[in-house]
């Protein structure tokens, strides 16, 4: 068996999962992307147990969709628009939940319940809150630029939006820390 994304996921739309050569190739994906995927997600919402089942969320979603998986783009760009679109919905449930507790509570009570977790490191908790406050959006774009190394137009399939949009999503992102940055 290769190597490349493309021929491990042709082996799992060929293969039952029962059949060894299928759960070695999709093993093999999980093995690259698991990682890089829960960093991202992690980074998204902010909450680290979030970010696993959302990250064992996408893998299902790839087994479930991999039969039905077309070669227009990069395996890895369609895997992370999976994750990017799981991390929408989460972040869009807590929306939803959050302005359903404020009509019970007064509003620092209901931030309370949704208080995000965080790391002890200093830095991590910097950088954490900086990227909650930037734009979904920009915060996306940021993270699947720098963490994860997409070209542009890779994050413009994930996203959904045009390459240039892409480009000024990022320029106001790192913008906006670095402001965020001179305020401290």
């Amino acid at each position: 068996m290769t190597d490349s994304d493309l021929d491990l996921i042709k082996a799992v739309q060929a293969e039952s999962f029962l059949s060894p050569r299928g759960q070695q190739a999709f093993e093999e994906l999980v093995k690259r992307y698991q990682q890089p995927l829960f960093n991202f997600v992690c980074r998204y919402v902010g909450e680290r147990s979030v970010a696993e089942d959302l990250t064992q969320e996408v893998f299902l979603r790839v087994w479930q969709a991999a039969p039905r998986f077309e070669a227009r783009g990069k395996v890895s760009t369609w895997i992370f628009k999976i994750a990017y679109n799981l991390s929408m919905n989460e972040i869009k449930r807590r929306r939803r939940y959050q302005n359903f507790y404020k009509g019970f509570w007064d509003d620092a009570r209901a931030e309370s319940l949704f208080s995000k977790q965080r790391d002890s490191r200093e830095l991590e908790e910097d950088i954490m809150r900086a990227l909650a406050q930037i734009p979904e959006n920009q915060r996306a774009a940021l993270l699947l630029r720098v963490n994860d190394g997409f070209s542009y137009k890779e994050i413009s399939e994930i996203l959904n939006v045009s390459p240039a949009a892409v480009e000024s999503l990022i320029f106001r992102a790192r913008t906006k820390l670095r402001e965020l940055r001179s305020e401290k």
